[in-house]
């Protein structure tokens, strides 16, 4: 396969992102990490995706609460050409990709690793992060798009049905892998799990 295209689009003096675009066919992928994650740790994924989609692995911008990232994101989608793609988010990019499912029209969400639990308990969380966590699982307008959560080990008890409750359409898998990314320790796994919900 050929090496992907790097490509950056600026829509103000701060604001760039940086994307690679692998594969030019099928239901368009977007796999987002966060700022302290290598765009480069998508490759595995974006490679065994790339013959059957259009992926683009994205560079999120640092220092950026997730409802303005969300809009930026949106603005970035249309300069792609993209219409209703797959939001695939790692950690705090889930957050983002999240609330893009909440305001946009979007296919489907991946969420790695980030629980969007809310209640006492399940840990500190900054402001603006509660408060996307706020409108994402209890605003105004739920996700009504396919959302699945992977998680290396299983989260707190009750989670899953916690979710389904708020965002009917979630389920959740645990892939039973070591640390924190099991997007690539079982990547054959998500490869399958991401392509049937972008079917």
């Amino acid at each position: 396969m050929s090496s992907p295209r790097i490509n950056s689009i600026r829509h103000g003096p701060d604001r760039e992102w940086t994307y690679e675009q692998w594969g030019s066919s099928g239901r368009p992928i977007l796999l987002i990490g966060d700022a302290s994650h290598e765009r480069s740790a998508w490759w595995p994924v974006a490679a065994r995706l790339a013959d059957e989609h259009t992926v683009a692995v994205l560079d999120l911008p640092f220092g950026r609460e997730p409802g303005a990232s969300a809009e930026e994101l949106a603005r970035v989608v249309f300069r792609l050409g993209t219409r209703a793609p797959v939001l695939v988010g790692y950690s705090s990019a889930a957050l983002v990709a999240s609330m893009f499912a909440v305001r946009f029209v979007t296919h489907a969400v991946v969420n790695v690793e980030q629980g969007l639990d809310t209640r006492p308990g399940s840990g500190e969380v900054d402001l603006a992060a509660r408060e996307a966590l706020r409108e994402i699982t209890g605003g105004a307008r739920p996700i009504r798009c396919p959302y699945l959560s992977v998680f290396a080990a299983e989260p707190r008890p009750g989670y899953a049905e916690w979710l389904r409750q708020r965002i009917p359409r979630s389920r959740c898998e645990v892939y039973g892998t070591p640390g924190v990314f099991p997007h690539l320790y079982d990547l054959a796994r998500f490869a399958a799990d991401t392509r049937a919900l972008a079917a």
